[in-house]
């Protein structure tokens, strides 16, 4: 079994084949950390031939492939997801790893911390001097482009996709796996061409399952961005700001002065979320979570005056060094709008 205590916040443990701990290896090296200590929730993702009876569940996956699992003790601070083998792991284990890891293992983190007044948020991130610059989004919006320009502007990296945030302090966790890179992020980063050879032959197989299945697939090609670009990357920090990434819509900020303002916010911010929505599909009843979802992001926009919205694919090089010059100017005036 390999230990994997993320941000000293929770704990994953994986009792499986050594070709699943090399995937969670590549997917936690800047992540992990020692234990120390303090107690914290704790996953155990178990692999098996067969899983024994008792509250198995059947997937099937985008109409191609049916999944066998089942998750228990949720009502503690130690759940389990048993897994059942399946070929595609022999064949190649990055897409089934991806699965596991998006569609069962971290929304089961997800809940745990949102137990602990943590969430696990669908957002991008930098920092400079102590200070978190935080962008949630709905995928694709431009989280990856914007993260790493500003990286290359001054600040340090804490994740590009994902970022654990304490609601009742607004501290910021950083989260940086290796990106996952999509033919649009060709447009606006410079990648070796054994790697952008990578990317378009996925699209290419990406198109056809879409073809035969009539599914949407979204199939990543993973690099780690040190091997892309020059980059630091962040620690803890203390949330500064929030900015809203939009592909349409208005942009400006709202103010976060009343309850009703909040909620809506909050509302805006877990919508965008995807782990709630893998969550909610294959592991927990919606009625039961949404409440604490809003409570624990209400919670959090209590640490900040105001959030703000931005459209990051309108930027061209110029307007994003322009932007990363400003960022750190917290009386940068804009339009008052509503979410």
């Amino acid at each position: 079994m390999k230990s994997y205590r993320l941000n000293d916040l929770v704990e994953v443990r994986v009792n499986a084949p050594s070709s699943y701990i090399e995937f969670f290896d590549n997917e936690y090296a800047r992540i992990s950390r020692p234990p120390s200590s303090s107690r914290v929730p704790s996953i155990t993702l178990t692999v098996v031939d067969r899983i024994p009876p008792g509250g198995v569940r059947e997937m099937n996956f985008k109409r191609i492939f049916t999944f066998r699992y089942a998750v228990r003790e949720m009502e503690t601070a130690h759940p389990e997801i048993i897994f059942e083998r399946h070929w595609l792991d022999r064949l190649y284990l990055t897409p089934l790893g991806a699965f596991i890891q998006g569609q069962l293992l971290e929304p089961v983190m997800y809940l745990k911390l949102l137990e602990c007044g943590i969430l696990f948020m669908h957002a991008a991130g930098v920092s400079r001097d102590g200070r978190g610059y935080v962008f949630p989004a709905h995928g694709g919006t431009g989280k990856t482009t914007l993260a790493l320009s500003l990286t290359q502007n001054g600040f340090q990296l804490l994740g590009d996709d994902l970022l654990m945030i304490e609601a009742s302090s607004g501290r910021v966790y950083p989260y940086a796996r290796p990106l996952h890179l999509f033919t649009y992020n060709l447009t606006t980063m410079k990648v070796p061409f054994a790697l952008e050879s990578a990317i378009r032959f996925k699209d290419l197989v990406r198109m056809a399952l879409n073809f035969v299945t009539g599914e949407r697939f979204l199939i990543a090609t993973r690099a780690h961005v040190e091997d892309l670009m020059s980059v630091q990357f962040g620690g803890r920090c203390d949330l500064a700001r929030m900015i809203f990434l939009r592909r349409d819509g208005a942009v400006g900020k709202s103010q976060l002065r009343t309850v009703i303002a909040r909620r809506e916010a909050a509302l805006a911010i877990i919508d965008s979320a995807d782990l709630n929505d893998s969550l909610y599909a294959n592991i927990a009843d919606e009625d039961e979570i949404r409440q604490l979802e809003i409570d624990v992001v209400m919670k959090l926009l209590e640490q900040i005056s105001q959030i703000e919205f931005i459209k990051p694919r309108e930027m061209d090089e110029t307007s994003r060094i322009r932007f990363s010059r400003t960022l750190t100017d917290i009386d940068a005036s804009s339009k008052d709008v509503p979410v």
